[in-house]
């Protein structure tokens, strides 16, 4: 059998959802981050777009939240938490009704990544995306970011599921894939300049990154982005 290899972009949710998840139940994967405009890559394994994770039966998953209970329980050698059954389903219809003001909050932020904005013409691309998904460019976005984020924080009902996530530790109380995804997801909201994201979450964050033995912050340090695996 060969080695897992994930190829992804750093500021997609969707390949730190994989990367999380994959560090936590010890799957080791060689890493091959590729540039924002390769579609290449992912049109020869298949798929329309990046990430793809080929494991070493040489199945293939994109990290799409749907899919991810499947490739954990490949993954893992416990049986997951008793209340994940029930709580699963909540959590992904929760989510589910947040992502539009998510993927507008996180938009303006994603230049942090180099391999969005370190090339002028991947920056221009970017913004042009931004414009057909949103009506608006990233500056713009970025100035509608207070009023995006009250939203969310008062749909996703934030502050109280940050003081639960402080009592328990973990959302279930033990580890779970229901951590891996809200981390991966939300975690880049502590990015928002001048909007304060409760405490406790962000503890939270950094107690499920600390799990799983990965920084967040992979694939934003300028000087060391290249287009190989670091």
């Amino acid at each position: 059998m060969s080695e897992a290899v994930l190829y992804f972009r750093y500021a997609d949710s969707a390949g730190l959802r994989l990367r999380l998840l994959s560090a936590w139940r010890g799957l080791t994967l060689r890493l091959e981050p590729r540039p924002l405009r390769d579609l290449t890559t992912a049109f020869d394994l298949g798929f329309a777009d990046l990430p793809v994770l080929v494991d070493a039966n040489d199945r293939c998953w994109t990290g799409d939240v749907e899919s991810l209970p499947e490739l954990d329980a490949r993954l893992s050698t416990a049986p997951p938490p008793p209340a994940l059954g029930a709580e699963w389903p909540a959590f992904v219809a929760w989510r589910a009704e947040l992502e539009p003001l998510r993927q507008r909050l996180l938009a303006p932020i994603l230049p942090l990544y180099p391999e969005i904005s370190a090339d002028p013409e991947d920056f221009d691309w970017y913004r042009q995306e931004c414009e057909r998904r949103f009506g608006q460019g990233p500056e713009a976005l970025a100035n509608d970011r207070y009023g995006a984020y009250q939203q969310l924080e008062r749909l996703g009902r934030l502050r109280q599921l940050s003081r639960i996530l402080a009592q328990r530790k973990f959302y279930l109380g033990d580890a779970s894939l229901i951590d891996i995804v809200l981390t991966a997801d939300f975690h880049a909201l502590r990015f928002l300049d001048g909007v304060t994201v409760p405490i406790d979450l962000l503890y939270y964050f950094q107690r499920v990154a600390s799990l799983c033995g990965l920084s967040l912050d992979s694939g934003l340090e300028a000087d060391r982005y290249t287009h190989q695996a670091t």
